[in-house]
This record gives structure tokens, C-alpha cells and sequence, in this order.
């Protein structure tokens, strides 16, 4: 029996690494993977070579595995050295785990089924995947578990403790996992000798790659510096639920801690099977409750409260115990329910993990799709003057700057559109490829007629459980041509601009709002809207090239203003500068400027401010229950496109939308989940009704309980002309 149970689980872990060899990715993935293929690449720390507290073990691992890589002809050698350590942590894992649940309670079947459920569960298969060190370090955790859990001789207590101080050396949060244990063993030992001993034994593990951590970042003080910028980081923008901590903030957080893991539908399965099995637990045996609850529980409460939930590999180590608890509620259940519910839970998960593995191993990550594209284009004869990005694809450029073929923009968060503005004013004629994240909003601040998707690229799978988190994530691969307008500080196009520009005090009553309008002989057609925030009234005045160009007064609220600019007014220069000014406080919130016979619209009465919302990637405004659009009349039919969201979110049934041009109803719809409308104007329409198009809506609300009484009628995702 003993020999077969051990032949069993060599299969299993033979299986397990032999199946993720064939699997490791061709590409660098989140912006941690980067931080390590470049740390392989040089060390050092104070760069984010890699990010602080630099994983030295870790690093020194993959610089031997990629050279060996490299040395036998592997190909892409750099991501699968760093991978490759994954797949070994995941398989190493496998056995350690066996042994302590072994040693939990002494059931064997029970740890044995466990162990089937972990290895299979889509998170811990699929990041055995990544050129990350969760799960080498977690593997080094499950032996120190192990060696921890009954009763271990003191040559293997310290043999536990050193493991613990080397453990830190390739990823920092193990120290949540193995130091409660260790210190709780230690005190129950109640031996002078056993804690000096363990003191001892943790210091000699960390000495061990902390020593020369310091010589290689220039000393302590150089060291501590890299680290404290990186412990301001991870707290500035990151939603934890020790900052954020509403009910949906708490349900999001264990969702994607316990939930998610396994996928939707049978991690809410396992969850109960494994509540269930944690009262079986603490009745029958309090000693492996209270050791689960040591082991565990501190990094369970330091994982929801202080770590960024969404990026799910960080669940990793909560895996095991609720796999275990799952399967000790199977095993009260009559017959071989706890073997077939096992291998059932395992089938499931394997479903799933499987097909993404594959998909990730042949595609790779979004972003470095996009470079390989980009590189093969232009050897393709395309031409391209300037890479530009978002912030977030900054380090994988800088990884992937061998293959670009054109110079790269490394603009700071925030800023990248000012990048494009320099550009396009000292260039006038350059052409940009930009690898846009479809969830930032600032390309508003361009003419949308000058830009055109040549490709989207996303995972090709369920990002949770196997990427959630994963920065960069789905990337659109933009072609720019140099825009008809542009524009520089002090806008409000979105909300994402207008918070930067409330951040920056830029906006018009402070300093110059600039459009920067392109070189044309003809007459442009420009139109400026947006809020004056405050009672009375704000005069805003515009100065074309210098020169005064008209003065208004805008009232308290919402303002719309078109005028053209006569021929010739534009052929001064490449660009010409609009400059916008204002006496009080006034939200510039849309522009745009067009020659003769281009479709334009514009948000006119009835709709509410731009609003954004950074977890989902949404970018709406609220349309009253009557919401105008102008609509330029060119002399020829237009289709007006609307995309809105489910109104049914909001009431008992969908409400009955009507699109008019003055009186003449252009359609009609009732919808009950989201839409997208498009719908013809014809020109016969337009011209009488001065380009004026209502949406009308049968039914609105007011979200009085957060005390705002603005009418709400329909949740627009985006409007368009063409």
C-alpha cells in the first residue's frame, strides 16, 4: 500500500511539471514579470531591476535557468527562465502539502483528495505558469509548513526556520505564512534553547541573500531609499479594503479571494463544501484547526486588508486550506462521495485551466503581441515616426525596445497625451502608433477622425481566475495620423482629464485652455461646450493666434457655443493656437473643430457631466428624461450612434426611448438590456430642426439617498456621428 501511495504521488507530480513544461509562455506578461526579466538581465534594485525588496534568491534562480535556456537553444529563454521555476515550485508544492495535511489530522484519503483538488484548481495550475515568484515561493511556504506541522524533531524545527529566512529571499509575503507558525511552535516548545536556536536559524536564511542584496544595491541607506519609494507606490491608487471598505468593497474582496480562485460557479461550490468542512474540523479536531488557523489566518487578514484583491494570484496561499476544508466535507458524505466529488471538483477546474494554459502558452500577453506586430508591420514596409503608449506599457517597451522600429515615447501616467501634442507640433506630419489602454479616456483630447483601431488584443480567456490584476491587460493597438485639433492643459473632456486638470489647477480660470487647431485654407466649424461650476455668471473669452475672437457669458450650469472660423483663419502656422479663458470657475467638457461637409455632434441640454468609473473601464454621461445632441446639417443623411446600458439596472420595466429632429420621431425603442442604437437622419430632417435631435425617455429617477437630485433617465456609453 505504502509504495503504491508513493509511486501515486510521484505520478502526480511527474504529470503536473511534465504537463507545465510544454506550457511555459513565450512572452513576459504583468509588469512584475518585467521587473524580473530585467533584473535577470542586470540587478538592480534603486531601478526596479527588480521592483523592491528585489527577490535575490528568486533572481538568482532565473539567471542560471535562462542561461542554461539559452545555452541549449531554448526559445524565448527570458520569459520560461523565470517561468520555469513556477512549474517546478507548483510540482515541488504538491508533496509538501501532502505531507502536512497528512500530519493536520492524519487522514490520509482526505489529504490525498486534497492535494488532486489543489493541483487541478485553476489558480494554482495556471500560475505554475507564470514568470513570477508566487509560486516558488509558496512551494518553499508548503515545505515549511510541513516540516512545522506535528511534532518535528529540533534539527527539523531549525531545518524550518532556516527554510522560513530564505523563503523572504524569493518572495517578502512568505514571511506572512511561515513566521506566525514558527513563532507559535516555538513558544509551545517552551526551550531557551529552541528559540535561540530558531532566531538564529531565520537570521542565517536571510543573511543569506540579504547580505548580498545590500553590497549589490550600494549599501543600506541606497537600499532603504528604493524601498521606501516602493512601499509610497503600492499604497498611492490601489484599492485595499483598508482605504476602501464599503459592503461592495468587502463582497468584491472575498469574491475574488475565495470565489475566483476556482472560477465562478464551482468556487461558490467549493466555499460552501469547504464552510461546512471547517466545522468538521474544529469539532473533531481543535489542534488542526487551531494549526490551520496559525498557518493561515494572518496572511487571509493581511491579503483582504492590505493587498489589492483583484489581482487574484495573490489568493494563492489560501488555496490549500480551503481545498482541504472542501474535501473533509466530502468525506462525511456516505460511500465514495468524497473520491468522485474530488475528482468531479478536479474534472471541473481542469476544464478550465487546460484550454487557458494552451492559449497562453501559443499567444502570450496582449501587449508584447502588440510589440511583435508592430516590429513585423514595419519590417513590412508600414511607416511609423514615434511609439507612443500609456503609462502602464512604459516597461514592457522598455523590455521590447530591441524590436520597435521607431523611437519611443515614455511619457509619465498622466501626462502621455501632452507627448502626442510636442510631437505633432514639431512634426507636423508624423505618424504615431500608440498602445492605448482601453480603459484610460485621455485620447478624447484628439480629433477621433485621425485615429483608427488596427487592432485590439486580449487574453483570450477569462482573466480571472488565471490574470486577474495582470498590468498591462487588454491593449488596443491605435494608428494616429496627425489630428485636425488637439489639445493641451486645462480640458474636461472626461473625467479622467478633468481630474487631472482640478489636480493641476490648470484649468481656464487659471491658465490658458489651448486647442491647438490644424494648418487649412477653408472655414472650420468649432464647437466648445461645457459647465460653468458656481452661481452667477463666468465670461469666457477666445483668442485665436493671439487675437481676440469672441467673448461670452456663461451661465450657472451647462453651456453649448459653435462658430466658424472664416477662410484663411487657420493658415498661419502648422497649428494654430486656440487659446480658452475664464472669469470663474468654468469645466471645459467637449470641443471639436471640423472643416465643410464632416458630420460633428455635441451633448447640448438635458445631459449631465462626464463621469468614469477606474475598476470597471466605463466612461458614460447621464441623459435626462429629455437630452439634446446638436448635430451638424452637412446637406446629406447622417447616422447617429448611441450605446447605453441596461436601463432595466434601474427600473421595473424598460422605458420607451423616442429620437426626434424637431417634431418628426426618427425612432423609437424599448430597451431592456444594453444597446446600441443607430439611427439615420435624414437631411430633410436636420436642417429644419437647426441640427437639434432630442431623446426623449419615459421614465427617470434620482439617487436621492447619496443626496443628488439630478434626473436620470439613461446611462450613455458613447454617442457618434458619421
Amino acid at each position: 500500500m505504502a509504495t503504491r501511495l508513493r509511486s501515486a504521488r510521484a505520478a502526480l507530480v511527474f504529470i503536473y511539471l511534465a504537463a507545465h513544461l510544454v506550457w511555459l509562455p513565450r512572452t513576459l506578461e504583468d509588469l512584475d514579470s518585467v521587473n524580473f526579466a530585467l533584473g535577470v538581465r542586470h540587478f538592480d534594485v534603486a531601478r526596479h531591476q527588480p521592483h523592491p525588496p528585489g527577490y535575490p534568491v528568486y533572481i538568482a534562480l532565473a539567471k542560471g535557468s535562462t542561461a542554461v535556456l539559452r545555452a541549449i537553444g531554448v526559445g524565448y529563454a527570458a520569459p520560461r527562465g523565470l517561468a520555469i521555476w513556477s512549474a517546478i515550485g507548483g510540482a515541488l508544492a504538491l508533496p509538501a502539502l501532502l505531507l502536512f495535511f497528512r500530519r493536520l489530522e492524519g487522514r490520509l484519503s482526505v489529504a490525498a483528495w486534497g492535494v488532486v483538488i489543489v493541483a487541478a484548481c485553476p489558480l494554482f495550475w495556471f500560475t505554475a505558469l507564470r514568470p513570477l515568484s508566487d509560486m516558488l515561493g509558496f512551494a518553499v511556504v508548503a515545505w515549511t509548513l510541513a516540516i512545522l506541522s506535528g511534532s518535528p524533531s529540533l534539527p527539523a524545527f531549525f531545518a524550518g526556520a532556516l527554510l522560513a529566512g530564505l523563503a523572504i529571499g524569493i518572495r517578502s509575503q512568505t514571511a506572512v505564512l511561515t513566521l506566525p507558525l514558527l513563532a507559535y511552535v516555538t513558544v509551545t516548545r517552551r526551550s531557551l534553547p529552541a528559540v535561540i536556536g530558531v532566531v538564529g536559524a531565520v537570521a542565517v536564511g536571510a543573511l543569506a541573500w540579504g547580505i548580498p542584496l545590500l553590497v549589490e544595491s550600494g549599501g543600506l541607506s541606497s537600499y532603504l531609499h528604493a524601498l521606501n519609494f516602493q512601499a509610497g507606490a503600492d499604497f498611492e491608487g490601489v484599492v485595499m479594503l483598508w482605504t476602501h471598505h464599503t459592503k461592495g468593497d468587502i463582497a468584491a474582496a472575498l469574491l475574488n479571494t475565495f470565489v475566483w480562485p476556482w472560477d465562478w460557479r464551482l468556487g461558490i461550490a467549493v466555499c460552501v463544501a469547504a464552510a461546512a468542512g471547517a466545522i468538521r474540523i474544529a469539532l473533531r479536531s481543535p489542534a488542526a484547526a487551531r494549526t490551520l488557523l496559525v498557518a493561515f489566518a494572518p496572511y487571509a487578514l493581511f491579503h483582504l486588508l492590505f493587498q489589492e484583491t483583484v489581482t487574484t494570484r495573490y489568493a494563492l496561499p489560501l488555496v490549500p486550506v480551503v481545498a482541504y476544508a472542501a474535501v473533509a466535507a466530502l468525506e462525511g458524505l456516505p460511500a465514495r462521495a468524497m473520491q468522485a466529488g474530488a475528482i468531479g471538483v478536479a474534472a471541473l477546474s481542469l476544464a478550465v485551466a487546460v484550454p487557458a494554459s494552451s492559449e497562453y502558452a501559443r499567444e502570450g500577453a496582449p501587449i508584447f503581441r502588440a510589440f511583435d506586430d508592430m516590429a513585423a508591420t514595419a519590417h513590412g514596409g508600414d511607416r511609423v515616426d514615434l511609439i507612443a503608449m500609456h503609462a502602464i506599457a512604459r516597461r514592457p517597451a522598455e523590455w521590447a525596445a530591441p524590436i520597435l522600429p521607431a523611437r519611443v515615447a515614455m511619457a509619465p501616467h498622466g501626462q502621455e497625451w501632452l507627448t502626442l501634442v510636442s510631437a505633432w507640433r514639431a512634426n507636423p506630419s508624423a505618424k504615431v502608433w500608440f498602445a492605448a489602454d482601453p480603459t484610460r479616456t485621455d485620447l478624447a483630447l484628439f480629433d477621433a477622425n485621425a485615429r483608427e483601431t488596427a487592432r485590439r488584443y486580449t487574453w483570450g480567456f477569462e482573466e480571472r481566475p488565471f490574470v486577474g490584476g495582470a498590468r498591462p491587460d487588454d491593449i488596443d493597438w491605435l494608428h494616429m495620423s496627425p489630428p485636425n485639433w488637439m489639445l493641451d492643459r486645462g480640458w474636461s473632456l472626461t473625467a479622467e482629464v478633468g481630474g487631472i486638470t482640478a489636480r493641476d489647477n490648470a484649468g481656464p480660470e487659471h491658465a490658458p485652455a489651448i486647442a491647438w487647431l490644424k494648418r487649412r485654407p477653408e472655414a472650420t466649424t468649432v464647437v466648445l461646450g461645457g459647465r460653468h461650476i458656481g452661481a452667477g455668471t463666468a465670461t469666457v473669452q477666445l483668442r485665436l493666434n493671439g487675437s481676440p475672437l469672441e467673448t461670452f457669458a456663461a451661465p450657472s450650469g451647462f453651456f453649448l457655443r459653435h462658430l466658424t472660423l472664416p477662410d484663411g483663419a487657420l493658415a498661419a502656422a502648422a497649428y494654430v493656437p486656440l487659446e480658452v479663458t475664464s472669469v470663474g470657475s468654468v469645466s471645459l467638457e467637449q470641443f471639436d473643430a471640423q472643416p465643410p461637409g464632416v458630420p460633428m455632434f455635441a451633448y447640448d441640454a438635458g445631459w449631465h457631466e462626464p463621469e468614469f468609473n477606474r475598476l470597471e473601464g466605463r466612461a458614460w454621461r447621464w441623459a435626462s428624461e429629455r437630452a439634446d445632441v446638436w448635430v451638424r446639417p452637412i446637406g446629406r443623411a447622417v447616422t447617429l450612434h448611441i450605446t447605453g446600458e441596461n436601463p432595466r439596472r434601474y427600473f421595473a420595466a424598460a422605458p420607451h426611448v423616442r429620437v426626434l429632429a424637431g417634431a418628426r420621431e426618427l425612432a423609437a425603442f424599448d430597451p431592456g438590456s444594453d444597446f446600441e442604437q443607430a439611427i439615420v437622419i435624414p437631411a430633410e430632417a436636420l436642417a429644419p430642426a437647426e441640427g437639434r435631435v432630442t431623446i426623449e425617455t419615459s421614465n427617470f429617477f434620482t439617487n436621492s439617498r447619496v443626496g443628488d437630485k439630478r434626473h436620470l433617465a439613461l446611462r450613455i456609453y458613447r454617442v457618434s456621428v458619421e
